[in-house]
């Protein structure tokens, strides 16, 4: 049989939205750059897939013929943006083509069939637990800033290591993100029986399914995960996203963490040090952001110079207690890592040039950053 329906284009533009960052790159595989549409009783099911991640959105639909077909994804997309129509028609021809109506709009969009189209992966229902959007979306937005670039030498790195712990009968979730040059850890407590998460010590999402994942908590207000042998699976409402594990070991972070030593700190107003960093980068060079840092006598003196634009210096109080220290840092790392920060303090643990600084507050004891300094 042949597809032929109505639907709405609001329904019909939020589920194809969805699916762009999946489908939008052309590939090798010309089928993935598609997006199959399979028709059920008063339903439409859309499905994308790159074979690491993939999206399954269902919707209301008139369904006139049941069918199956696969079209163009950036196109249909494009196609159904720009219409003027509070409903759009579409029936499927001969030969793979499908008769696109929108007001006094008709379209004739080439498609292929949808037997040729990758099979959704299978996942285990009884697998998953109910979890806080919101807790994912935290744990997200803590880590994914220092994820490594693709260009980088360790491809582990290009992921968010996920961890499972139960500390004192309460459970949590912990994402590790690292690119070699710092690290940012961050956990959270969550209700359910996360034992049932196949977790083990190199469980690692690839950056891409991070940010779907991402963008899934911004429509849910819980969601239901399971983390299997090979994938995570994330269920919403009318909405499953299947992502492909990573293979490989991450670097042990917990080495790093226990050679820091945290009797000498800094301790400054987030605030102060966030805009002043933002002031600094200004004038740095593109590539490395150098900012140096001089701390004596309870001062701060910031400085960073462009050979191009000229150069900048400010002095700040904080509380410290120590030897005078200069250093050099990448600026964009502090900027990245105190943003996603709410407290109006910090600590930063910080021994000499070739040690890790620990960024850390006690009003936000579940994360952390760790920052390796620069020569300068």
């Amino acid at each position: 049989m042949s597809l032929i329906l109505n639907i709405a284009r609001e329904d019909f533009i939020y589920a194809l939205s969805s699916m762009q960052n999946v489908t939008g790159k052309p590939g090798t595989i010309a089928i993935l750059s598609n997006i199959l549409l399979r028709s059920a009783n008063d339903s439409l099911e859309l499905t994308g897939t790159d074979l690491e991640v993939g999206i399954r959105q269902t919707i209301p639909a008139e369904i006139l013929s049941q069918g199956s077909i696969t079209l163009p994804s950036k196109k249909l997309f494009e196609i159904v943006r720009e219409s003027n129509s509070e409903h759009i028609y579409l029936e499927e021809t001969e030969n793979n083509w499908v008769k696109i109506k929108a007001d006094s709009s008709d379209y004739n969009l080439a498609g292929m069939a949808s037997d040729e189209f990758p099979s959704f992966p299978e996942h285990k229902e009884e697998s998953l637990i109910e979890i806080d959007a919101d807790n994912i979306k935290d744990l997200i937005e803590k880590t994914i800033f220092s994820v490594a670039v693709d260009t980088e030498s360790n491809f582990t790195l290009t992921g968010i290591l996920v961890e499972k712990e139960i500390k004192e009968d309460k459970r949590y979730l912990r994402m590790v993100s690292s690119d070699g040059h710092r690290l940012s850890l961050m956990e959270k407590e969550v209700k359910g029986d996360i034992s049932l998460f196949n977790l083990d010590k190199a469980t690692i999402i690839p950056r891409k399914g991070v940010q779907e994942i991402k963008k899934f908590c911004e429509h849910h207000e819980t969601l239901f995960i399971g983390f299997e042998e090979k994938q995570v699976v994330i269920k919403g409402d009318h909405a499953i996203l299947i992502i492909r594990l990573m293979n490989g070991d991450f670097p042990d972070f917990r080495n790093l963490l226990q050679i820091i030593n945290k009797e000498k700190f800094i301790e400054i107003n987030r605030l102060v040090l966030l805009n002043a960093m933002r002031r600094m980068n200004l004038f740095t060079e593109d590539r490395f952001n150098v900012v140096k840092c001089h701390i004596e006598d309870n001062e701060m003196t910031l400085s960073s110079q462009s050979m191009d634009l000229g150069s900048a210096q400010e002095v700040h109080p904080v509380k410290y207690a120590g030897d005078s220290i200069k250093l050099g840092f990448n600026g964009k790392y502090f900027i990245d890592t105190l943003q996603v920060m709410t407290c109006e303090n910090v600590k930063l643990f910080i021994e000499g040039k070739d040690r890790p600084c620990l960024v850390y507050s006690e009003n936000e004891p579940n994360f952390i950053s760790i920052i390796m300094p620069m020569e300068i």
